[in-house]
């Protein structure tokens, strides 16, 4: 019989025997695929030569067999819940799905669909968040429960387990799975580096007393990518005896390994008898685990609980062990307590082989009235100097409610050279005033705000060869402030200032000061004017005064400024690649203010501003009011952008800048030469991408009557992917007001060497001095899974009288925990750019922007 009428014939026989209900069945030719799962077969193109050419084979054509079923299993009355043999029974009946219908596709089926089905040959049950492929599959409709055996696969949302033999109710949830491979997978959120093609940046800065002035102040942030967040898809793989599912969300395995590591032989791994993870509370419990890296145990605990989303839970953290030359063998074990979500405490003992046991201890707390952190560190014997030392922070806001707040920051050490034995942090070794300030805060929501303040500071004396000042405390300062934005297209602002300055051996006394401003704005696309009158009112009371000066002085000084700018555009390219918006925008900023006399007056709490872009278009050189400079000068700068044409981000900009006087300066800091001049220095700064990858910082400073370099500074960097940047700097700035040269330069970068190993290192060099500031060296090694970083840092302490040199070593487990002394944050802040280099995409985990 020709084929073309054979294959009819086979088709009807073998519905008629596919089972007792096939009546009830929808039947599908199916082609078979690669992985046996089936595909539906259609013939290509239409018409009877299609199904003779497929026809012509004699071979009778595979056919799979579909089947729905309705599921509507009826839960018992009251709290009965239905057993089953080999099921485990959760202790609380878990909430049940809506019914829903499940298909099972298979090569051959068997039983009464009402009862008990059963399907063999390549068996696909499928139901609305789950998939199951297996050798041989029993289903019971009327409990929705299917038991599987042979190659079993299951899939829910994105995990995936296989093992030879699963029962479960679909429906409930509930059931088991014996000798299961597994990989779970969930998205967490992480923040790293990501290359951009532009940055803009704030051109100034405040005065700077403590170090040497900086011209221009770039923010850390420029030129650097981005830190954005990303949703990152990270994998868990492991074995378990058994699997046993106790409802939605609820999952119990025994006999159990997890690990981060694709390979059947994973690097780490955690071996547990029993782990139970609790989706609905993010959470999971560890019961005798062990924490195994290159099959040997480094960690062991009989309970262990740990968080499946990163949220705050109680346990031990992962220790930190340093190693310094300060403090020998260090070692810090955190315990997490989590109180409540609002406030936790975080205890840190912390035991150094050379000086003793200490105990650190931090506590947060926030509601919607007040929020709050306090810390406390104490070492009851030092072994080295024989004695306690402690340190303490306390910060807290308050809201009181109507508009009224108050805070506190009171801070304080047991001795001036705490934090140079303690940290190893270059700007906390070189704090030497610690702030003790209590506030109380006035804002209504309208036109005036108006505050309440003490400040007092600690002043530490950490290097005895250069003492430090002490400088007044505040006891108390009251400030007003008010502004009317729009008063018949005028704007007018007020400040208002009283201050009672304490010292224990210098002139003492109390400042009252008023300065209401009118300004009218005049604003148009293309140029702004905005001039400004103020009167600029004091009062002094004086204590302590040297005879013959008086005890009492006023001091009146009416102000003008003009500040005006123009802005041009035009199109262009940067050299033939991109279109861009090339602005132009000169400035001129006018200042008259008359001389008065104060030289009788006190400097309280008043420095010379640092001389910078921003500083330039102020009307006072001066920061604080113990002194009001005369002026009638002329600011004249201008400055050009490339902005990109399509988003507007700033690629990068220029600036030039010079002040020129009418009248020589007759006001004059205590110790400072009065300014003879007719002009000012010459200012010069550039910053942006100047090619693909590479940023540029620069900033000049000349003194034309000297001819010569009063400071410049320049910088680059070059970063063409994550985990690969380099970076350099050159520093000079000359003597000005007591404050000594400074001639620096700093390297630092971090890139790939061979086979996953990364360098890093940081190189900071007073030339002038002729010693190391800081220097760090490391390497890194991301095996995908893991990571692991060995750094050592050596700092200079203030004073160049003695040097810290810290190892840390860190062993990091993906998703999972550290051992050892992280350098991460080191290394963020001293290696612009830094990328962690087992979150690089590289690293194996599916990276995707938020």
């Amino acid at each position: 019989m020709p084929g073309f009428l054979r294959r009819p014939l086979a088709l009807l026989i073998y519905c008629a025997f596919a089972g007792g209900q096939a009546a009830l069945a929808s039947v599908s030719a199916t082609q078979p695929t690669a992985d046996g799962e089936g595909s539906t077969w259609l013939p290509e193109g239409s018409g009877a030569s299609s199904f003779l050419t497929l026809a012509a084979d004699d071979q009778p054509l595979p056919l799979r067999l579909e089947r729905r079923f309705d599921a509507h299993a009826a839960k018992p009355p009251g709290d009965e819940y239905p057993t089953v043999p080999g099921l485990p029974v959760p202790a609380a009946a878990p909430r049940r799905k809506e019914s829903l219908p499940v298909f099972v596709i298979a090569d051959r089926f068997a039983g009464r669909t009402e009862v008990v089905s059963e399907a063999e040959g390549n068996v696909e049950l499928r139901k609305i968040g789950s998939v199951l492929f297996t050798d041989k599959l029993s289903y019971w409709p009327l409990e929705d429960e299917v038991e599987a055996l042979g190659h079993v696969r299951l899939l829910q949302g994105e995990d995936e387990m296989r093992g030879p033999h699963l029962r479960m109710k679909l429906s409930e949830q509930v059931g088991f799975f014996d000798e299961a491979e597994f990989k779970f997978r969930k998205e967490v959120t992480s923040r790293f580096y990501r290359p951009v093609l532009a940055a803009t940046t704030t051109v100034g800065a405040t005065a700077s007393t403590g170090s040497a002035p900086l011209m221009i102040s770039v923010p850390a942030s420029y030129g650097l990518p981005t830190t954005v967040p990303l949703r990152r898809t990270t994998e868990g793989y492991g074995y378990a005896d058994r699997i046993n599912f106790e409802g939605e969300n609820q999952v119990r395995l025994t006999g159990a390994t997890y690990s981060t590591c694709k390979a059947d032989d994973p690097d780490w791994y955690i071996r547990a008898r029993e782990l139970k993870l609790d989706y609905d509370h993010e959470a999971g419990k560890a019961k005798d685990a062990s924490l195994v890296f290159k099959d040997v145990p480094i960690f062991y605990t009989p309970v262990g609980s740990f968080s499946l989303n990163h949220r705050r839970q109680s346990g031990f953290l992962a220790a930190n062990f340093a190693a310094s030359s300060k403090n020998g063998v260090d070692l810090t074990v955190p315990y997490y307590w989590n109180l409540a979500p609002n406030y936790d405490l975080t205890l840190f003992p912390r035991e150094m082989s050379k000086r003793g046991f200490q105990l650190g201890t931090e506590a947060r707390y926030a509601d919607y009235n007040y929020t709050g952190t306090t810390r406390l560190e104490y070492l009851p014997n030092d072994s080295i100097l024989d004695r306690s030392r402690y340190a303490y922070g306390v910060v807290h806001t308050h809201n009181l409610g109507q508009g009224l707040t108050a805070s506190i920051n009171w801070n304080g050490v047991s001795d001036d050279r705490y934090w140079q034995d303690f940290s190893s942090r270059l700007l906390q070794t070189s704090l030497t005033q610690l702030p003790r300030q209590v506030a109380l805060n006035y804002a209504p929501g309208s036109w005036w705000a108006a505050n309440l303040q003490a400040l007092r500071y600690q002043t530490l004396q950490i290097d005895p060869r250069n003492p430090v000042a002490r400088p007044y405390f505040i006891e108390p300062q009251f400030n007003f402030s008010g502004r009317l934005p729009d008063i018949h297209k005028t704007d007018f602002s007020v400040f208002g200032q009283f201050s009672k300055f304490t010292h224990p051996t210098q002139v003492e006394g109390s400042r009252a000061l008023f300065y209401p401003q009118l300004t009218l704005p005049i604003v148009r696309p293309a140029f702004t004017i905005l001039p400004k009158v103020g009167l600029h009112m004091t009062q002094y009371g004086l204590d302590r005064q040297t005879a013959g000066s008086p005890s009492s002085i006023g001091r009146v000084l009416p102000t003008f400024t003009l500040d005006s700018t123009l802005f041009f555009e035009r199109d262009t390219r940067w050299f033939g690649s991109g279109d861009y918006v090339q602005t132009l925008e000169p400035r001129l900023y006018y200042v008259y203010i008359p001389y008065r006399r104060q030289d009788q007056i006190p400097v309280f709490d008043t420095a010379i501003a640092d001389f910078n872009f921003a500083q330039i278009f102020t009307e006072n050189r001066f920061l604080g009011f113990d002194r009001i400079n005369d002026a009638n000068q002329l600011t004249a700068a201008v400055t050009s952008r490339y902005l990109d044409a399509t988003s507007g981000t700033e690629r990068f900009k220029a600036m030039v800048g010079q002040r020129y006087y009418f009248s020589q300066q007759r006001v004059t800091f205590p110790g400072e030469t009065a300014r003879v001049d007719d002009f000012s220095n010459f200012l010069a700064a550039f910053n942006g991408l100047i090619l693909p990858k590479t940023y540029v910082d620069a900033a000049w400073e000349y003194n034309y009557r000297k001819s010569q370099n009063e400071r410049y500074a320049v910088g680059g960097r070059y970063q063409p992917d994550l985990a690969k940047v380099l970076s350099a700097s050159y520093r000079y700035t000359r003597d000005a007001l007591g404050v000594g040269q400074v001639e620096q330069v700093d390297v630092a970068g971090q890139w790939p060497l061979v086979n996953r190993w990364y360098g890093v290192g940081r190189y900071n060099y007073s030339i002038r001095d002729k010693r190391l500031l800081e220097s760090i060296a490391g390497l890194e090694y991301n095996a995908g899974c893991w990571a692991a970083r060995f750094v050592v840092q050596r700092l200079e302490a203030l004073g160049g009288n003695a040097s810290n040199t810290t190892l840390f070593f860190q062993l990091e487990l993906n998703d999972f925990t550290s051992v050892g002394s992280s350098p991460l944050q080191l290394l963020r802040r001293t290696i612009p750019g830094y990328g962690k280099v087992n979150e690089m995409p590289t690293s194996g985990s599916l990276l995707t922007t938020q």
